[in-house]
């Protein structure tokens, strides 16, 4: 009974030895339907474990591109965690996962031991392929007011006024001129006729 207790507590010891120093890049990725019909998939990773690690060989299987390399601190020290997105077009349903290569540096060493670095996959992500456009009418503006006609300017003609046109008047009047003119003409002629019965008259004188 004792040797199976302490075989049991070395086991579970080993366990929680195990687990507490796992290392892990936790991928992960979450999709949602775009305005555009795209789907935008946004992809996170996670350093589980105490000492930095670099990520690499990042990439979106089976055919949805790369991604640079990514540097994660220690879990708990500064920048453990980072995310990122990439879009998907498809028709048809697909299932796409996040492939990471993590090498963490421990102190003097490396995880791996031998320097090369391990890789972890996400779950799948799956695309139903049925992401539409958003073709929903955008909302409506209300219609601008036409600017009210502006009054003419033009005033009414008169009822019962001549629409043809009057003579026009230019200059000054010449009545008064003619009239001068006329009575210096006569009264010109009465003088001349005046002197000239004069010269006429015969004058007799008596011896």
């Amino acid at each position: 009974m004792g040797t199976f207790a302490a075989a049991a507590a070395v086991g579970l010891s080993t366990l929680f030895a195990t687990a507490a120093s796992a290392h892990s890049a936790g991928p992960a990725g979450v999709a949602k339907c775009g305005d555009d019909g795209k789907y935008v998939i946004t992809w996170t990773v996670e350093n589980d474990y105490g000492t930095p690690v670099t990520l690499s060989n990042i990439k979106i299987l089976p055919d949805g591109g790369t991604h640079a390399n990514i540097q994660l601190d220690g879990k708990g020290h500064g920048k453990d965690h980072d995310s990122f997105t990439t879009t998907y077009t498809t028709t048809k349903p697909v299932d796409l996962v996040l492939s990471v290569d993590g090498l963490w540096q421990d102190g003097r060493s490396t995880w791996p031991a031998n320097g090369q670095p391990a890789n972890f996959k996400s779950a799948k992500v799956h695309l139903s392929g049925d992401c539409k456009p958003n073709t929903s009418p955008s909302p409506s503006k209300s219609p601008s007011k036409s600017p009210s006609p502006s009054p003419s300017t033009t005033a009414p003609t008169p009822e019962g006024s001549s629409s043809t046109p009057g003579l026009p008047v230019t200059g000054s009047s010449t009545t008064l001129p003619m009239v001068g003119t006329g009575a210096a003409l006569v009264a010109g002629g009465a003088v001349l006729v005046v002197a000239l019965r004069r010269r006429r008259r015969v004058t007799f004188t008596a011896e």
